[in-house]
């Protein structure tokens, strides 16, 4: 496999390069920290490459656009780190590159699971009126631990931020006619996350 550096640019991202290869005939355009080219060997143009400088090269390309995806995606709203993993498996990447990504995302505060279950809870509480049984499950599914949102219900309770007596009042009120019944009552609870007798 005969491969040949054909260009070197800089980046619209700062730290970043624009690094052009071409491989028995196919041509690739890698965007590659500075760091990255420095450990593929700082290669110049019409350099030949080994496997395994072009492989670092490839696979610092593969996480830069992993991560550009990653922050795309997370500048539409929140996302659990297992939501994003999965989004950018369907993107086409590698599980080690989201994984990686996912790393990175954390570390730099974007991915906050704390802050995105407080947020979520809520909106379900103090907008929807919705109760434990109907949030706990609905945040599981979105790929938080049911024991980090049953911690962060509870503390949020402790602070008075969310009131689920509050709530179930909001939600007869605003659900039922004034004259329903006790049936009529226990029904919307129930469908709305609370534990009826």
């Amino acid at each position: 496999m005969r491969v040949t550096v054909i260009f070197i640019k800089e980046a619209r991202s700062k730290g970043f390069l624009r690094i052009g290869i071409e491989s028995d005939g196919k041509k690739y355009d890698f965007t590659v920290s500075e760091a990255e080219y420095s450990a593929a060997g700082s290669p110049l143009v019409r350099d030949k490459l080994f496997q395994d400088s072009f492989e670092i090269l490839e696979r610092a390309d593969m996480k830069y656009r992993a991560t550009v995806k990653a922050l795309n995606i997370l500048s539409y709203g929140d996302n659990s780190e297992r939501k994003l993993k999965q989004k950018l498996l369907i993107a086409g990447f590698s599980a080690d590159v989201a994984d990686e990504v996912l790393r990175d995302m954390v570390s730099r505060g974007y991915i906050n699971a704390q802050r995105q279950i407080r947020k979520l809870i809520l909106n379900e509480v103090n907008l929807h009126f919705f109760g434990p049984m109907k949030i706990i499950p609905k945040l599981v599914a979105k790929g938080y631990s049911k024991s980090d949102v049953a911690r962060v219900m509870e503390e949020l309770q402790d602070e008075g931020e969310i009131d689920f007596e509050s709530a179930k009042r909001h939600l007869l009120e605003t659900k039922l006619a004034p004259n329903a019944d006790e049936a009529e009552k226990k029904k919307l609870l129930y469908k709305n996350g609370y534990y009826v007798c």
